[in-house]
């Protein structure tokens, strides 16, 4: 049996509690990311076209395009509804974890979930612990080899 989702509280108490609850509404439950194409089920649940089994989709089933319009709209707010202060204090904003590697290609930190993402995959990432050893191993040997 799937699990439904609690709905969204009433008393949202910060714009980032505002901007999980949105995203989470707007996020399909077999892939984890924003719908794309979604389609609703007779059940009520919603997914990505893609995520269901093109064996199982009934001939009912079309892009619920206000789910469409919702997420093109969320991702747009997305930026102003953060809490700034999560950046500001070593946590990743989108899924408030620790930064704990650092990404080459992208030159930015990001956390354990973020590290694991299609979006890093094949990336060079390092460890932030190990990136702050190697420099400053590289800033006392620059500086015992200049005196």
């Amino acid at each position: 049996m799937k699990k439904r989702r609690e709905p969204v509280s009433e008393g949202a108490e910060s714009a980032w509690t505002l901007s999980k609850g949105l995203q989470d509404l707007l996020t399909c439950p077999a892939c984890g990311g924003f719908f794309s194409d979604p389609v609703t089920e007779h059940s009520g649940d919603t997914f990505c076209r893609d995520c269901l089994p093109q064996k199982s989709q009934p001939a009912y089933l079309h892009t619920n395009w206000k789910m469409q319009n919702l997420v093109r709209l969320a991702k747009q707010l997305k930026p102003f509804l953060e809490e700034p202060q999560a950046t500001l204090e070593g946590w990743c904003a989108k899924h408030q974890e620790n930064w704990s590697f650092f990404c080459r290609e992208d030159n930015e930190k990001i956390c354990l979930v973020c590290h694991y993402s299609i979006l890093h995959e094949g990336h060079t990432l390092t460890q932030l612990q190990d990136l702050d050893t190697k420099q400053e191993a590289s800033r006392l040997l620059g500086q015992s080899q200049g005196a």
